[in-house]
């Protein structure tokens, strides 16, 4: 008799979680997607926002802003599958897109929408102006020459080819910058800042947990100030020291080449170099 209450005991479990299952991939999420594009006259300003997915800006015609958006819209086990396909034929229908000449405002959505994340990718004028923000997602940015601010509550942020003025910043998650050309600053909570560039202004760099690689030109000048909680600081230019390097070249302050832009550099546990 116990043998049998168990197995039955073990049926109807089963069972219970199947029916789950089914109801969470039936009603766990809807998914859509829309296209628009934009006629621009000289540069943009650009400002996107999103709570939770990515965001993938690159360079385009001069002459226009395409943006392809993808939507995905979430339930729990009490939610409706009517009201979140409701939902996504509203954002489809009417996404949040708004543009008053060169300004555009992407994924600014009411506040009686929920659970609702949507990613974007959008090709925008070289010489775009750019502000981005997601909540949690990464963000990429390629080709830009106008200056760009990109950030995000926790996720990764890679720049490639950028030419203006970058403030970069994340709670958690990486930096990468490759191309880079101009004033930068970047803070991560916790993660990694990696710069392959050309310092032509100011360049600022703080992580709490993390390493920071940096690669130069040979013919580089600049003025270092690093510093790391633990690990060690390697510059691999001829330097004229300023003050005193300490045994562990954990601060290490001094001037390349003929000096001329900061290069300041921070992180709380990591190593710190530069070649």
């Amino acid at each position: 008799m116990r043998h049998l209450v168990l197995v039955i005991t073990c049926f109807v479990m089963m069972t219970a979680w199947a029916v789950r299952a089914e109801a969470l991939t039936q009603f766990g999420s809807t998914q859509g997607s829309f296209d628009r594009t934009l006629n621009v006259s000289g540069s943009v300003d650009l400002n996107v926002t999103t709570g939770s997915g990515t965001i993938n800006i690159r360079q385009g015609s001069a002459n226009r802003v395409e943006i392809h958006g993808r939507i995905h819209v979430g339930t729990d086990w009490f939610g409706s599958s009517r009201n979140a396909a409701d939902t996504l034929r509203q954002i489809e229908a009417n996404p949040p897109i708004e543009q008053n000449g060169s300004t555009i405002r992407i994924g600014h959505l009411d506040q009686d929408i929920r659970n609702v994340s949507i990613s974007y990718e959008i090709v925008v004028p070289a010489n775009s102006s750019i502000r981005s923000h997601t909540g949690s997602g990464s963000q990429t940015v390629t080709g830009i020459e106008g200056p760009v601010d990109a950030g995000t509550g926790s996720g990764s942020i890679n720049l490639t080819d950028v030419r203006g003025r970058v403030n970069a910043d994340t709670g958690s998650g990486s930096i990468t910058a490759t191309g880079l050309r101009g004033e930068f600053r970047a803070q991560t909570g916790s993660g990694s800042i990696r710069v392959d560039g050309e310092q032509t202004g100011r360049w600022e760099m703080h992580t709490g947990s993390g390493g920071i690689d940096i690669r130069l030109p040979r013919s580089a000048s600049f003025d270092l100030n690093a510093h790391t909680g633990s690990g060690g600081v390697t510059v691999d230019f001829p330097m004229t020291v300023q003050g005193r390097i300490d045994g562990r070249r954990r601060d290490v302050s001094g001037r390349v080449g003929s000096g001329g832009y900061a290069l300041d550099l921070r992180t709380g546990s990591g190593h710190i170099r530069i070649e």
